[in-house]
């Protein structure tokens, strides 16, 4: 609700200075501002800046078993060669088997960022009950969380961090209409390509893996969330609601603004995937903590860390990525 009248700064001002003309009280501009200041009304709810939601930690199982010490984590994959035969009585050729690893390291990155205050700005904060401390402590924590959120998404190259809608082995499928919104597609075609998307993960494993989770770009899910199936039998069913309804394997579909520019040449990108640490994982050796402060005459200085390994993706198979479905 807007101030009242009697919260009205123009208001207050007028009755201070009706108060010291009438008790002979002259103060010079400074002062007469500074008591304007303390007589005016403040709301004491905040209004912050609002920003977008992260979601990795939502679609990426987190690894939080590597040790924050370590400086390359490894993990192994191991793979069974061989076919038994017939064999006559009393055989001496049996064929060989074996099991051979392959070791895939990556690097471990530090995350740093700090914040501070002074011994002013705590007395003040104290005055005002504003918590000046505790907001500039959830921005560093906020700071953290954007940089995992983007390296988690996308890696890091330079410093070799991997990423989770960019990985190299992951099959990119081709859509069979794709560009939905300029083509126009149809729902059926539209349909279609989700399908096309999801059974490729059955398909090129064998199906010794079948995906659970769809994740589009925001004007494909937009799309297929708000635009009715049919005009007449499905006509109470959006394209999303069929599609759930009809696929076998889908259980869970979202939208990721990462997703917008994350295809080849920067187009959107669809990533289909069985939800589950033993295809992927990002890995956090350290989560968030921050330290005691350091005085640097008269501000503290608090530095915040997190340790940060980017996504290991040990069955890229069990992924597939679709480019440009929104066009």
């Amino acid at each position: 609700m807007p101030p009242t009248l009697f919260e009205s700064p123009a208001f207050l001002a007028r009755l201070q200075a009706d108060v010291f003309q009438h008790c002979n009280i002259r103060l010079d501009a400074g002062e007469t501002a500074a008591l304007a200041k303390q007589l005016e009304f403040v709301y004491a709810k905040t209004y912050d800046v609002k920003h977008a939601e992260l979601k990795a930690r939502r679609f990426i199982p987190i690894d939080t078993s590597v040790d924050a010490a370590a400086e390359f984590f490894t993990y192994r994959q191991w793979n069974m060669f061989g076919m038994a035969k017939l064999i006559a009585n009393y055989a001496d050729d049996l064929p060989r088997v074996d099991a051979l690893a392959k070791e895939f390291p990556a690097p471990i990155k530090s995350l740093g960022a700090s914040y501070g205050y002074s011994i002013q700005d705590m007395r003040r904060s104290a005055k005002a009950g504003s918590q000046l401390e505790t907001r500039r402590a959830a921005a560093a924590r906020r700071a953290h969380e954007q940089s995992f959120d983007e390296i988690m998404a996308n890696g890091d190259a330079d410093a070799g961090l991997g990423g989770f809608l960019n990985n190299a082995n992951v099959p990119v499928v081709g859509a069979v209409t794709g560009a939905w919104v300029t083509t126009p597609a149809t729902p059926l075609q539209i349909v279609e390509d989700l399908n096309t998307l999801a059974n490729a993960i059955v398909t090129n494993t064998l199906e010794l893996f079948v995906p659970d989770t769809l994740i589009l770009d925001n004007v494909s899910f937009a799309l297929i969330n708000s635009t009715p199936m049919s005009l007449t039998g499905d006509a109470d069913k959006t394209i999303l609601r069929f599609f759930l309804d009809n696929t076998p394997y889908i259980r869970n579909v979202d939208q990721w603004n990462k997703l917008n520019t994350a295809g080849a040449a920067g187009v959107s990108r669809a990533v289909c995937y069985y939800r589950n640490e033993e295809v992927l994982a990002g890995v956090e050796p350290q989560p968030f903590e921050q330290f005691p402060p350091q005085w640097r005459n008269l501000e503290a200085v608090i530095p915040t860390h997190s340790r940060i390994g980017g996504v290991r993706v040990q069955y890229p198979l069990a992924m597939a990525y679709m480019d440009d479905l929104s066009g």
